[in-house]
């Protein structure tokens, strides 16, 4: 169970407590000390609304506990302490870690490391941390076997998605579109990375999000609870807007560059095509997801 954090008043910079909080850039940090951290009001704000019981403290600004008063209330309701701090403190809490620290996580993750190769970024006043959830295969799909038996629903699976900008984005997507859950697969970027938190905008709350799944194991259980996988292919025989979509459906999203590997194309049940009309050879994995997943609300919500 992870300790809450020191309650004394942070004064410095350069302290011990600052420095760990800028080191959850990187995914061996986060692995080490099982936490990881949201920025800006309305991903702290999801936090503590929707999964209070991960957070485990709030750093603000006078400006910003001023401009979202909302904050130190929820994070009263939740327990958890809110700090007003200076502003040059709440900046240092999001430098990026050294060269050696990127390094390691490059090797460990294979996402290329910290998010922001050395950049600082705006934290808009507000840091939470928050407790790291465990990546573990059984409870990924356990999560799939926890859905309704019967009924529409739709799974997004993250297969070897990258770039935690990506990873966080789907899952705003995959919100937005009124998905059930969202699973990544191993060797996909961690979507606690600050910068996948950043991208989902609050969304990595909203929904469950779970990590460490295999790809095989993941298809024969959704085969089980009678969930259609279906992946996307500039080779397949269906076109998107043509073909039978079922009620009980899971997108399995790819690679950016490579797409899905061959073995989990054939073991997909269905696979559809996007239509293309200009000279575009191809859509990046966001804009084809957000195509299939806004074409399934559309089928859903009109009962086709």
């Amino acid at each position: 169970m992870t300790e809450r954090p020191d309650q004394s008043p942070i004064t410095s910079p350069r302290s011990e407590r600052v420095r760990k909080v800028a080191a959850l850039a990187g995914r061996s940090a986060r692995r080490k000390q099982g936490r990881f951290r949201a920025e800006g009001p309305q991903a702290v704000r999801s936090l503590l609304a929707h999964r209070p019981e991960l957070a485990l403290e709030v750093h603000l600004t006078e400006r910003a506990a001023d401009a979202h008063p909302e904050l130190e209330r929820l994070a009263r309701e939740a327990e958890v302490p809110a700090r007003t701090v200076d502003e040059q403190i709440l900046r240092a809490m999001v430098r990026e870690s050294g060269p050696a620290d990127r390094t390691a996580d490059a090797r460990s993750d294979g996402t290329g490391g910290s998010d922001a190769g050395g950049a600082l970024v705006s934290p808009q006043g507000v840091v939470a941390v928050g407790a790291l959830p465990a990546e573990d295969p059984d409870a990924a799909t356990a999560s799939l076997q926890a859905l309704p038996a019967a009924g529409p629903l739709t799974v997004v699976v993250l297969h070897e998605v990258r770039d935690p900008g990506n990873v966080g984005t789907l899952i705003r997507t995959a919100d937005a579109a009124g998905a059930d859950l969202v699973l990544l697969t191993r060797t996909s970027a961690d979507p606690y990375s600050p910068k996948a938190v950043r991208a989902s905008v609050g969304s990595l709350f909203h929904l469950p999000v779970l990590t460490g799944a295999e790809a095989g194991p993941l298809l024969e259980t959704l085969a089980a609870r009678d969930i259609t996988a279906a992946a996307t292919s500039g080779h397949a025989d269906s076109e998107l807007f043509d073909v039978e979509l079922p009620g009980r459906l899971a997108w399995i999203l790819g690679n950016e560059a490579r797409g899905l590997d061959e073995e989990t194309l054939a073991a997909a049940p269905l696979t559809v095509r996007i239509p293309l009309s200009g000279h575009a050879e191809s859509l990046n994995v966001h804009t084809a997801a957000t195509v299939c997943l806004f074409e399934t609300l559309r089928r859903r919500r009109a009962g086709a």
